[in-house]
């Protein structure tokens, strides 16, 4: 990208000036993780953007490990971690400034063969978490802005990891603050930092955990909760009960499917029966990578008449124009994007558990 600046090896001598260096890069090029790999005489620094990894430009592609070894101990010092223990996994977080704008930055150690590596996520704290922005067509966001505007109930967020659920979640709080509505969330960790929302972070370093901070919350007179994930069957049967009694809570699971997260919650011991009765919507995500607008060219005629498959016939054929004509694009690349991608979108399946979802549902799920 060009707008990515081109430092000196010279930088390699101060460690304060070359660990700010990658993070800006990382930064400019809109990475969420960016990871510090040690090879036997060097580390390899890559990150990823839109969910590829990919290498740094030379000179930061590869450093030596005289200078590896330093920016490993500046980035612990600044996670609070422990730089005299080098084996044993290590978490800690920081906040790091780039022009005005601040980011979060989490970092986990995992010692290897060559030594420790870093991975570092970062976070925007001024990140867009309008839901009319996470990609729902206009009947999907009418759906979920009616089921959210209920009272009680459970709207349960399922995808892969790295599939924009926290997000999701954020965006749905935001959607429903209020001044008359008291909103916790239970978290592992604290994402973004919402005003007028009680957040609590997981900390096993105390014995707090999902299940405990939700027994908590529900006595802090909620209204709605936002349960950072479903883990286990204490976590699912405390948020089952706080949905059954008059609280609308939000949470996540990471499931590839929405059937699949149906077998998850059977097989977390939850009953089946109970949670058929509360549940009132269920949303499965993706984040796909969006064409650079920049660059991107219009198949031809002859192009557009290859795309036989039968995937696209199917789409095309039910397609609604919920988003607009369709107008397949080719990625080109050029300097302001990757490969001709810049940014991901979010693709949703949303299914509302009405009488004959939940009977279709229950009878699968005995069937099996």
């Amino acid at each position: 990208m060009s707008d990515i600046p081109f430092y000196s090896p010279v930088s390699l001598n101060n460690v304060i000036a070359l660990t700010d260096q990658l993070l800006e890069i990382a930064a400019v090029a809109d990475a969420s993780d960016l990871h510090l790999e040690p090879l036997s005489q060097s580390m390899r620094i890559r990150m990823r953007v839109d969910g590829l990894m990919q290498l740094l430009k030379s000179p930061f592609d590869q450093l030596p490990a005289s200078a590896a070894d330093a920016i490993v101990v500046r980035i612990k010092l600044l996670s609070e971690m422990d730089i005299s223990e080098s084996r044993r996994p290590q978490d800690g977080s920081f906040q790091w400034q780039l022009n005005d704008k601040w980011v979060d930055i989490r970092c986990s150690s995992l010692a290897g063969h060559w030594g420790e590596k870093l991975v570092l996520r970062l976070q925007w704290q001024q990140q867009n978490i309008d839901i009319c922005q996470q990609g729902l067509s206009p009947q999907q966001l009418q759906i979920v802005n009616r089921q959210l505007s209920k009272p009680q109930g459970l709207i349960l967020v399922t995808g892969p990891t790295g599939s924009g659920k926290t997000m999701f979640l954020y965006s749905c709080l935001k959607k429903i603050q209020a001044p008359h509505i008291n909103i916790v969330s239970a978290e592992d960790p604290v994402e973004i930092a919402l005003l007028g929302v009680h957040q609590v972070a997981v900390n096993n370093a105390i014995n707090l955990s999902f299940s405990h901070i939700l027994r908590a919350l529900l006595r802090q007179d909620p209204d709605v909760i936002m349960l950072g994930e479903l883990r286990d069957f204490d976590s699912a049967d405390v948020a089952l009960k706080a949905a059954q009694t008059g609280h609308l809570l939000l949470t996540s699971m990471h499931t590839s499917s929405i059937s699949e997260a149906m077998h998850r919650c059977h097989g977390l011991g939850v009953d089946m029966l109970a949670l058929s009765y509360c549940l009132s919507l269920i949303i499965n995500q993706r984040l796909v990578r969006r064409l650079c607008n920049e660059c991107k060219q219009p198949m031809t005629e002859l192009q557009l008449a290859a795309m036989g498959s039968e995937e696209w016939c199917d789409a095309v054929a039910t397609y609604e124009f919920c988003f607009g004509v369709v107008n397949p694009c080719l990625p080109v690349g050029c300097e302001a994007c990757h490969g001709g991608f810049r940014g991901r979108l979010g693709v949703f399946d949303v299914m509302v558990m009405d009488r004959r979802n939940v009977t279709q549902w229950l009878s699968g799920k005995y069937r099996n």
